[in-house]
């Protein structure tokens, strides 16, 4: 077994750890209803970089990756900002990570990627344990304003549930895919709507701004998709 930080392992981590059996994540194969969540909120906050971790026993997944500087699939624990992250439920930031300490986590590869900017919001289950995050990372220090970590949330709660309806039918990969078609079907037009905001001009031509209307608009999106979750896992 890797030397952890002690730092990094919640008190709940064995539970935690049996929660994110239950969801079977552990293989890094593209799956587009993910791929296409985890693209659009790269492109919301014209980020250059952003995936799902997910957080086992000794090494971090990465899950849906989105232009990363290079393929990886899997850090040791304590190299993963992330490991960090689960350890709280607020979204955590660190704008300049030239400037941070991270108790228990080197961030040394991450920035010889280029990337000095991480925001993450947690993957948390109905029973309240986190595998993982939702998060971004951006080549320069940056600002992450309180409508961002907003909009952070409400993306991290739809995966999260997008995570719930794959824990019934599968993954959305190979054989099971078709189970997925309907679901893509059904969603699909709210995705179609996440990624034309996404695409949305910005008035100065820099990046476009995280506005009251895009948060809106995003929850607006998220609880459509929400309720044809919750519907069809009450089917289920």
């Amino acid at each position: 077994m890797a030397d952890n930080s002690p730092f990094l392992i919640p008190a709940n981590d064995a539970a935690r750890l049996d929660a994110l059996d239950r969801y079977q994540l552990l293989d890094a194969r593209s799956e587009k209803v993910l791929d296409d969540v985890v693209a659009a909120t790269a492109r919301l906050f014209s980020a250059s970089n952003a995936m799902l971790s997910i957080v086992e026993q000794n090494q971090v997944l990465v899950k849906a990756p989105y232009n990363l500087p290079v393929p990886i699939e899997r850090i040791p624990r304590e190299q993963s900002i992330c490991s960090a992250t689960i350890l709280q439920n607020d979204t955590a930031v660190f704008e300049d990570l030239a400037q941070a300490t991270i108790p228990g986590v080197d961030t040394s590869l991450v920035q010889q990627l280029g990337l000095h900017f991480y925001a993450g919001h947690n993957l948390r289950t109905p029973d309240g344990f986190n595998l993982g995050s939702l998060c971004v990372y951006d080549g320069p220090p940056r600002q992450f304003l309180p409508n961002e970590r907003t909009l952070l949330a409400i993306l991290a709660g739809l995966v999260m549930r997008l995570l719930e309806l794959r824990r019934t039918l599968g993954a959305h990969a190979d054989r099971t895919a078709v189970l997925w078609e309907p679901v893509y079907r059904a969603i699909g037009g709210q995705l179609a709507r996440l990624s034309a905001l996404a695409e949305r001009p910005a008035p100065t031509g820099g990046p476009a701004p995280i506005t009251d209307g895009v948060v809106a608009e995003v929850k607006a999106i998220a609880d459509v998709v929400d309720q044809f979750v919750a519907a069809t896992l009450k089917r289920a």
